[in-house]
């Protein structure tokens, strides 16, 4: 799972003077941020239906209604 790590500060280009080669946002910058965003977004679990391998761990787990699971171990029930 990766998170999302801007790499470009083009706020700051904004304050550069007229003229300054800096200030020129160009296509390499916008691929790699846009190939952030989409490392980031692909390497997490959907809102629906995701899917987890390894160990999962739920600090706090509120169920109301019916709980089928395969084995629990650990903790107090």
């Amino acid at each position: 799972m990766s998170n999302y790590t801007k790499t470009t500060n083009f706020t700051a280009k904004d304050t550069l003077p007229t003229g300054n080669a800096a200030k020129i946002i160009k296509g390499a910058d916008f691929d790699i941020e846009f190939d952030a965003l989409v490392t980031a977004v692909a390497s997490k679990a959907n809102s629906a239906s995701p899917t987890f391998t390894g160990t999962v761990t739920i600090p706090t787990l509120n169920v109301s209604g019916t709980l089928t699971a395969g084995t629990i171990t650990g903790g107090t029930y």
